[in-house]
């Protein structure tokens, strides 16, 4: 019976180690990933950028006030973030009215294009830019290194999900906007 117990044991902390590593993560990644600034329950980190018109906002304005906030990560150059932004129009149209904000954060180097790409693609919600591309502020402070990216923060301003594409995006409001 003890010999039973004791494999029964192995195989149940066996298949534990297996499932955390199934993904292909090591301790170290799992726990880098619990440090990272995007990291799933994380509080925001606020930061401050200008929008189009030049006006400095930090993204407490709207982070942590009760509302859902879709921080999403761009630039008018990038032809995948191009294909994507149907799929958020359609979900700030979608979600507005019941709450959701959405903060545009541009990684473009000039202004003109951005505004542009803001125009052309029918983005109402705000936009913000220091025009510093891969070096903006928004990608330091949230270590992105490609984009389309995203960050949906609940209303308390926790970190909800991150990089939320396509259907991925639209299932995810659906159950919170039930």
């Amino acid at each position: 019976m003890k010999r039973i117990i004791s494999i029964l044991l192995l195989a149940v902390a066996t298949l534990t180690v297996q499932a955390q590593f199934l993904d292909g993560r090591t301790a170290a990644t799992a726990a880098a990933e619990n440090q990272s600034p995007r990291a799933i329950g994380k509080k925001f980190t606020d930061f401050a950028m200008a929008d189009a018109n030049g006006k400095t906002h930090k993204l407490s304005e709207w982070c942590g006030k009760g509302n859902y906030v879709l921080i999403d990560f761009w630039a008018s150059w990038c032809g995948p973030c191009r294909m994507e932004m149907p799929t958020v129009v359609a979900a700030y149209k979608k979600y507005h009215q019941k709450g959701l904000q959405i903060i545009g954060v541009s990684f473009d180097n000039k202004k003109e294009p951005w505004l542009k790409a803001v125009k052309d693609l029918q983005m109402p919600w705000v936009q913000l830019s220091d025009l510093k591309g891969w070096q903006s502020l928004g990608a330091q402070v949230y270590q992105i290194n490609a984009i389309p990216a995203n960050i949906l923060l609940d209303g308390k301003g926790k970190i909800v999900a991150v990089d939320l594409r396509g259907e991925q995006l639209e299932a995810c409001l659906s159950q919170i906007y039930k």
